[in-house]
């Protein structure tokens, strides 16, 4: 392999291991949404007309 060849691999691999990396970390911090919008609430049996 080329210098760019190889130079080029190791950019790309630490672009995608780096994102999946950092998404795993924010994931893993934050994993649920802490509150939801109003009008948001899925009852059972509830019968939606419009």
């Amino acid at each position: 392999m080329t210098p760019i060849a190889i130079t080029f691999l190791v950019l790309a691999l630490t672009i995608i291991w780096g994102g999946l990396i950092a998404s795993t970390v924010f994931l893993a911090r934050r994993s649920e949404v802490a509150a939801y919008p109003e009008g948001g609430e899925d009852l059972a049996g509830e019968r939606i007309e419009e």
